[in-house]
């Protein structure tokens, strides 16, 4: 079934002149580096490539190659294709959704488990690693050249994803991939080093400031922290640089669920981590947000105590659940 549709991109995107590429809303390294990857390789076809990221690229990520070229706006103009990568809703586009949405064909790249399902041709994996993973194949079956830049952008991909290799998601599959890029030319120290290495003064202000706020619950299984308006002002740090926060209330020992809280544009951006059997992705689906089962998030219209309250509520429910489906 996956293989029928991934024949059927590599088909598509061959047929194509104009080929529109779209990351998610607040864009980790899969998201990224599958459409620069992907975008690299189109463009070395002879195709016409716009890839649009909605937010800002976080600091630690403009080192990736081709990331000069991100939109911010879907450009004018009618698409062939359009690809979304690493989008498990609609609502993960932002506001380029209606743009995506346009084009003559409609393809969803992705391996997480959301049902707000709207493209034409379904690629979906919830085995693989990362949608890095995915894309790696289709350039694969497209006889696309593993260039260093291409093979960088994936390997970056894949790093995020598993957290540098480290969670349950990591297969012999995705270490093999790993091994392979690098044979093409990643340089796996120089990427850990941007990804995880390479932090602005107003980001390690920002994790300050996060942490100074820390709570916690449950005995201990659960962690929050925030940051308010006030503090992305008083830090000068803006919501791209707070990558990374959330791994540091994850990593208390004992803590099953972490939660960090974001003031951003008078709405709530919650990150949520997890370890099992808790089920984040389950929260987060609660509000209309969605993830991985140990990673997720969700955006709440509310003010920042209220968004608070309605979180830690859906989340203490996980807690006491059995981690179930999705």
């Amino acid at each position: 079934m996956i293989a029928d549709a991934m024949v059927a991109v590599a088909d598509a995107l061959r047929a194509a002149e104009r080929v529109l590429l779209a990351c998610h809303i607040n864009p980790d390294g899969d998201t990224m580096g599958s459409a620069l990857a992907l975008g690299l390789a189109l463009r070395a076809a002879g195709k016409d490539v716009a890839i649009v990221c909605p937010d800002e690229p976080p600091r630690a990520y403009r080192f990736m190659p081709g990331s000069e070229t991100f939109l911010r706006a879907v450009p004018s103009g009618t698409f062939d294709v359009s690809v979304a990568l690493d989008c498990d809703g609609f609502h993960r586009l932002g506001p380029a959704g209606p743009g995506v949405r346009s084009a003559a064909r409609v393809i969803e790249i992705d391996h997480h488990s959301g049902e707000d399902r709207f493209g034409d041709v379904l690629v979906v994996d919830r085995k693989a690693a990362a949608t890095g993973d995915l894309v790696f194949t289709l350039l694969k079956l497209l006889g696309q050249p593993l260039t260093p830049d291409i093979a960088t952008n994936l390997y970056v991909a894949l790093l995020t994803d598993t957290g540098s290799f480290r969670f349950a998601n990591t297969t012999a599959r995705s270490l093999r991939i790993a091994a392979e890029l690098v044979d093409c030319g990643a340089d796996a120290a120089r990427i850990a080093e941007h990804v995880y290495e390479t932090r602005s003064f107003a980001a390690v202000a920002m994790l300050g400031r996060a942490l100074a706020s820390l709570k916690r619950g449950e005995k201990g299984a659960l962690v929050w922290a925030r940051l308010t308006a006030r503090d992305f002002l008083g830090t000068g740090g803006s919501d791209a640089e707070t990558e990374g926060i959330i791994n540091h209330l994850r990593s208390i020992e004992g803590v099953k669920v972490a939660l960090l809280f974001r003031q951003v544009d008078g709405r709530i951006r919650v990150s949520l981590r997890g370890r099992a059997p808790v089920n984040v992705a389950a929260v987060a689906r609660a509000f209309g947000g969605g993830g991985h089962h140990q990673a997720a998030g969700c955006t709440l219209d509310l003010p920042m105590a209220q968004a608070e309250r309605a979180v830690l509520a859906e989340t203490r429910k996980a807690l006491k659940r059995p981690r179930t489906a999705g």
